[in-house]
């Protein structure tokens, strides 16, 4: 009975019930005037049937049948029903306003866009209690029809008396999508001044769209205090993470990797594959080409903050407005395919007509299901829907999927797991990163979303591991700026010092978990010859140890972090 949740599943249900009342009714009144002898008219039936109806038959006509009985016991029941839904959408924005007045220890949602209509979902899928404001009457209504567990109000989120109508000094989060940057920052500021001083802070997620403002305000979440507890995300650096995770592009060799896009998700994807290649091949240059109506530029600006790219990458930049493309940018690209063809692409442009075109394109282009093309989508559903296997589309377009971008995005770990969460996921991300092509999946080798949460701590404690081990050695995190500007040098004995720290963390892992050393490794039995203190190591282990050491700072970069001395 899950369509009675809705208003419109209750009215539905009542009318059909009234059918079945009118037609005992009739049926009943037919059979009355047979039963006594005295024909009735049709008239005199529905006449009779009305009264039935609005509880105003005395019983006067003869004797009640079955039908009769049944359908003056069931009439009353009826009509207190159906009053009581109308009331309920007579006054249903009073009941509203009053639920959302006595609220306390909910989510708040601020924006009903796209964006944070799915995360108020997620949030409600999670069992919290939701309450979202936006300044769009067409869109509260959306959510409200929808989705009855979001209690919507329609409402300025960067008003602080708005948000103190949804009681944000007692929620327990606030997550602000409203729309550009500024807005959310407003929004951000409303929410501070609205909650006032509070025994527990309020967790603020803001949305940005800028990748690297984002990244220079998550300071604000390392170092929280006070009443607001502000912390800053961004969709496309975790779409970007995220979308070389499930698709490798390093698969083949050599590394011709070809993005169509240079937006915000574009370009944090190029950024992306820039530090994973400097991770997979040391010393070589990747040979990318980028494409947008204003490449040049975009690449210039990219390089401007971050310094390392143009040591990492030696793009072939070609200028095309896909939308209206100018002779000298489709020849370039034609002559791109013809003589050095890409081995892996991404389509992230923004429009999904044009991405699933140019996918279409370049799938008939190039050789047919031999290189992986990848394409940006709001959702699998949609267009995403016309490239998924079920719909028998895959035999017509081998090796072109989807990628959903806020399939991916807007989920419950993009707001509320906090700096080390991020963190977690982005070291399993790494590590899937690392990971042989053909590797089988299963165990740790899935997406994080596919993790349970004990699978989860493994990458935790290691983030836990990281943050103590630099301290020790007077670092903290913060933030990445640019990449490639400053790099952390650290010294052979500190190298040794957190290497060895590594490693007994490690040893304390396994060892609570029921590993003891044996000679030759047995997963089953739980046996390892490497659970041995750090001076037993063999000389292979201990280098490992060392170098993953001094990868450290590179790991921390692809997560959009870097080392600091304090």
């Amino acid at each position: 009975m899950s369509f009675l949740r809705s208003s419109r599943g209750r009215w539905y249900f009542l009318a059909a019930l009234w059918m079945v009342v009118i037609t005992l009714g009739i049926g009943g009144f037919i059979q009355q005037a047979h039963d006594a002898g005295q024909p009735r008219s049709i008239w005199d039936t529905l006449y009779l049937t009305l009264q039935l109806a609005t509880l105003d038959y005395d019983g006067s006509q003869g004797p009640m049948n079955w039908r009769l009985q049944i359908g003056r016991f069931v009439v009353p029941v009826m009509a207190a029903s159906t009053v009581l839904q109308t009331a309920s959408v007579v006054f249903a924005d009073e009941f509203n306003r009053w639920r959302i007045g006595r609220s306390s220890g909910h989510s708040i949602v601020a924006g009903l866009g796209d964006v944070g209509r799915r995360l108020a979902r997620a949030l409600a899928d999670s069992g919290e209690r939701v309450v979202a404001i936006d300044a769009d009457p067409a869109r509260v209504a959306a959510v409200k029809h929808s989705d009855d567990r979001i209690a919507a109000l329609v409402g300025d989120p960067t008003d602080a008396v708005t948000l103190k109508r949804v009681r944000v000094d007692r929620a327990r989060r606030i997550v602000i999508a409203v729309g550009d940057d500024s807005s959310n920052v407003a929004a951000a500021s409303a929410a501070a001044r609205a909650a006032g001083s509070r025994r527990k802070a309020l967790r603020c997620a803001v949305q940005l769209s800028d990748v690297e403002l984002a990244s220079l305000l998550r300071a604000a979440d390392l170092d929280a205090a006070g009443g607001v507890r502000l912390s800053y995300f961004s969709l496309y650096e975790r779409a970007a993470r995220a979308l070389l995770s499930e698709h490798p592009p390093f698969a083949c060799q050599p590394g011709r990797p070809l993005v169509i896009g240079l937006g915000q998700f574009g370009r944090s994807l190029v950024v992306a594959l820039g530090q994973q290649w400097a991770h997979l091949h040391p010393g070589e240059v990747l040979r990318p080409t980028l494409v947008d109506a204003n490449a040049a530029g975009r690449w210039a600006e990219l390089v401007l903050r971050h310094p390392a790219l143009e040591e990492v990458c030696r793009p072939s930049l070609i200028d095309l407005d896909l939308e209206a493309p100018s002779s000298a940018g489709l020849a370039a690209f034609a002559g791109m395919l013809a003589t050095d063809p890409p081995n892996w692409v991404a389509v992230v442009v923004d429009d999904e007509r044009l991405a699933l075109a140019n996918a279409v394109f370049l799938h008939q282009r190039l050789a047919r299901g031999s290189v992986p093309i990848v394409v940006r989508m709001g959702s699998a559903a949609g267009l995403g829907a016309l490239l998924d296997p079920a719909s028998g589309s895959e035999q017509a377009f081998p090796g072109v999927t989807v990628f959903p971008f806020l399939d991916r995005t807007c989920t419950l770990e993009s707001v509320d797991g906090g700096i080390r969460e991020q963190l977690a996921e982005a070291v399993h991300e790494d590590y899937l990163a690392m990971l042989a092509p053909g590797s089988a999946a299963g165990g740790l080798q899935r997406p994080w979303g596919d993790l349970d949460d004990d699978q989860r701590d493994l990458s935790r404690r290691r983030v836990d591991g990281i943050v103590g081990d630099l301290a020790v050695i007077g670092c903290e995190l913060q933030p990445l700026r640019r990449w490639g500007a400053v790099d952390l040098l650290l010294t052979d004995p500190e190298v040794q010092q957190l290497a060895q720290r590594e490693h007994q963390r490690w040893f304390d892992d396994r060892a609570a978990a029921g590993w003891t050393h044996g000679d030759v490794r047995d997963n089953a039995a739980r046996r390892n010859p490497l659970l041995v203190g750090w001076d037993d190591l063999p000389a292979g282990a201990r280098e490992s140890n060392l170098e993953a050491v001094r990868a450290l700072q590179p790991l921390l970069a692809r997560a959009g972090f870097e080392a600091v001395r304090r």
